[in-house]
């Protein structure tokens, strides 16, 4: 019994190091109904969450790029971002200095005034080099208008996350970590809602797996274990 037991918990140590590959962890928080000047405990808790988890990130608040609907945004020599959408004009589509309230796109930046809007459309972030996390702010986002919300990457498989909507508006963190790297991220609502992205965050670090090796030695130490409680049990 005792030895049934020990195999029990190996296996599970096994399972547990090779289910690690490629994991992904999510961070997110909304704050439905919120004014577009705050607060925002519940995204801004995720944020905090999220920042920790990745470690040393690169800030996109779109407050050094030109107001207006063009393709692609460069805020960075590290990405630049294609838009897929129809021009609404400013206060919906491409970068905005103005917002209509909190059933739509505004700026969540401290002192700041722009934020970007795809109504309609798509945002693929393209990377200069390959990250590991990405986070960012949405606002506006309503269920009378919207069922699907993407978000989808490559980290050699395709991933699909699905992004949180709000009821009445206001404001919604969601980032993530992953063990693999990926090159672009791209950010979908198809519905005419009108919706905005600000804040986005972006990095090489977060969480980290054993390498192949490590994960043999440690099967093999287990299965030498292994022999060795047998053969004293069976003396």
């Amino acid at each position: 019994m005792k030895l049934s037991r020990l195999f029990l918990v190996m296996g599970t140590v096994l399972c547990a190091a090779t289910v690690a590959f490629g994991s992904i962890t999510t961070y997110t928080g909304s704050d439905d109904g919120a004014s577009t000047s705050g607060p925002w405990p519940m995204s801004s808790a995720a944020q905090t969450a999220f920042l920790a988890a990745a470690g040393s990130t690169t800030l996109v608040d779109f407050e050094n790029v030109a107001v207006g609907f063009y393709t692609p945004v460069v805020p960075n020599s590290s990405v630049s971002i294609d838009l897929s959408a129809p021009d609404f004009g400013n206060g919906f589509s491409g970068i905005s200095n103005t917002t209509f309230g909190n059933l739509y796109g505004f700026n969540i930046t401290a002192g700041g005034s722009q934020w970007l809007g795809v109504a309609e459309g798509s945002a693929t972030f393209n990377f200069a080099s390959p990250m590991k996390n990405f986070g960012l702010w949405l606002t506006g986002v309503q269920t009378v208008f919207t069922s699907t919300f993407t978000l989808t990457f490559n980290d050699g498989t395709s991933q699909t996350l699905n992004l949180p909507i709000n009821v009445n508006g206001g404001t919604t963190y969601y980032g993530f970590t992953d063990t693999a790297s990926f090159s672009s991220i791209t950010i979908t609502n198809l519905s005419n809602d009108a919706w905005g992205i600000d804040d986005v965050s972006y990095g090489t670090g977060g969480p980290t797996v054993p390498e192949p090796s490590s994960l043999m030695l440690l099967g093999s130490g287990v299965v030498g274990l292994a022999g060795l409680l047998r053969r004293k049990f069976m003396q």
